[in-house]
């Protein structure tokens, strides 16, 4: 059969005539894939060379639009498994499957259909390479936020059909180190080989991951949710001013390992057009039991169903015992999730729905520096977490002094004072600093009251749950207030990053509103005006709540 295609194209034949322009053409074309599937099979497993034929050549979604669509897919899929299965035993080679499954069909065994039993009016979960060919209404892709895998990106051995291999070089240190410290000091290092295929393999899985992501997407009839996490804080600002001229550069793309990283820097790079998805957040204020409703957990057993049980007294009897703990737990449900103080995380955690407590920094117990041991970073890149720039400039507006007009000097000279590295120092805007002390109302007002000014002050306050009705103590710190004969003045530093300062009104209005009941009561006082002085901007504000 392959001599006679052969012959056909090269009209070599004894009827030429019946070969048609069109049908040399589908010939040419159909040599042209098997050649490519050829060239494929030398370097992939049976299980992916059979897909790439499905895929191809679009069977696989044509049999889906047949009688008994389902199971010739399941029939279909089988046979890349019992391709894959064959591999697995240590047989190679697409011949020998073929005379295995030959010899199969010979001994009248022949290979049964898949048991296909899909419920309708029923949600579907599965992997989006099971998905292939399907198709449904609704289609939800979930965890977008999950990272790819690079574990073959860590190996130190990475191999290429064109370039060879590409190995990291293991280099001993300790001479250039002049250290006594460590017999050897091994360093790792990427060759320049090591570093090509790195990046070609890296390319190939992102173009894997492409082809993976499109394929799920593709699934869905009628609408289409991408459901991934992360913080909306941090969401804001990572892929902004990342476009140019709405395409996000190589380097930008090559940088995303997840497919929310893609969709939501194609949102963001497309965000003066028209783009027919829409993204929303949601948060465990939206995820309540009247918004979302609640599964009712009806009991599977009933009287009726024990009553030729030998046991059914003890079984009658526990089941009792289990709903009366039920009833109780649901009585006082709330009350059980409310611990009494013990760590800071679990405060914020617990408390987030109810009240805004970001930044509270509970003191259980005073600090004590644990002596650490740390091996030395040959690495140049530094990266910098926001929370140790947040840090340092708080521990910045402590040191200052305030008996005179605060000069720049001053600023630098309690810089220079500040516990934090040199690059995250840096990265303080002391101009906004000097701002805030010269020009700002607040800034006069806390220089004119030095001798009513409260820093870095502790307080603790009990609160009732609204739920249970229990009581709880939230322990934290205010950045500073001032106490006068008409009012008390508080004041919170943020150096946090924004576009819109009514988006960080709106995030620490409880904050703050806890701030000023705790003062409020403490000094039995009922006026407390609130501000938030917001030095992480390109220019200084101070925001009155």
């Amino acid at each position: 059969m392959y001599q006679k295609l052969e012959h056909a194209l090269a009209g070599k034949g004894s009827h030429n005539e019946l070969i048609t322009i069109a049908l040399h053409d589908k010939l040419a074309d159909f040599m042209a894939c098997f050649a490519a599937w050829c060239e494929f099979a030398k370097w992939h497993a049976l299980y992916d060379l059979i897909w790439k034929i499905y895929n191809d050549r679009f069977y696989y979604d044509y049999v889906g639009n047949l009688p008994r669509a389902e199971q010739r897919q399941a029939n279909l899929y089988a046979l890349a498994l019992r391709a894959n299965n064959f591999e697995r035993t240590g047989f190679k080679g697409l011949s020998r499957f073929i005379r295995m499954i030959d010899k199969v069909l010979e001994s009248e065994n022949d290979l049964a259909d898949v048991e296909v039993a899909l419920p309708k009016n029923a949600v579907n979960l599965m992997t989006i390479h099971k998905s292939k060919g399907l198709e449904f209404k609704y289609v939800f892709i979930l965890n977008i936020d999950k990272k790819f895998s690079i574990q073959d990106l860590m190996s130190p051995l990475i191999l290429s059909r064109q370039n060879g291999a590409g190995i990291k070089y293991l280099a001993d240190m300790k001479e250039e180190l002049e250290t006594d410290v460590f017999p050897t000091v091994k360093v790792s290092m990427d060759t320049l080989p090591y570093q090509l295929n790195k990046r070609e393999l890296r390319l190939a899985t992102l173009s894997e991951q492409m082809r993976l992501f499109y394929v799920a997407m593709t699934r869905a009839e009628k609408k289409l949710y991408l459901v991934g996490k992360a913080s909306s804080e941090k969401l804001v600002d990572k892929y902004s001013g990342k476009s140019e001229n709405n395409h996000l550069p190589v380097a930008e793309r090559e940088n995303f390992m997840t497919f929310q990283d893609w969709v939501l820097a194609i949102y963001e790079a497309y965000s003066k057009d028209t783009l027919p998805f829409a993204v929303d957040f949601v948060t465990d204020e939206d995820l309540t039991d009247d918004k979302i409703g609640k599964i009712e957990v009806t009991s599977v057993i009933t009287p009726d169903d024990l009553t030729d049980n030998r046991q059914s007294e003890n079984i009658t009897e526990a089941l009792d015992r289990l709903e009366a703990v039920e009833k109780l737990n649901a009585k006082y449900h709330a009350a059980i999730n409310l611990p009494s103080l013990r760590t800071p995380s679990q405060v914020k955690k617990l408390y987030e729905p109810v009240m805004d407590t970001d930044g509270v920094d509970v003191m259980t117990k005073a600090y004590q520096a644990q002596p650490t041991f740390e091996l030395p970073d040959f690495s140049k890149k530094t990266k910098i977490e926001a929370t140790a720039i947040g840090s340092a400039m708080h521990e910045l507006m402590q040191r200052i002094p305030l008996s005179k007009q605060v000069t720049i000097a001053d600023i630098t000279a309690a810089l220079a004072q500040v516990s934090a590295e040199d690059e995250v120092k840096a990265r303080i805007r002391l101009e906004n600093v000097l701002a805030f002390f010269e020009n700002s109302e607040l800034g006069q007002l806390i220089q004119q009251h030095t001798d009513k000014i409260y820093r870095e002050a502790p307080f603790a306050m009990l609160k009732e749950d609204p739920d249970s009705k229990e009581k709880f103590v939230v322990r934290g710190i205010v950045d500073g207030y001032l106490v006068l004969d008409d009012r008390i003045v508080l004041f919170d530093y943020k150096t946090d990053k924004y576009k819109n300062s009514e988006e960080i009104k709106e995030r620490y209005q409880g904050q703050m509103a806890l701030y000023a009941e705790a003062l409020s009561k403490s000094y039995d006082r009922k006026n407390v005006d609130k501000y938030l002085v917001l030095l992480g901007g390109e220019q200084l504000e101070v925001v009155k709540l």
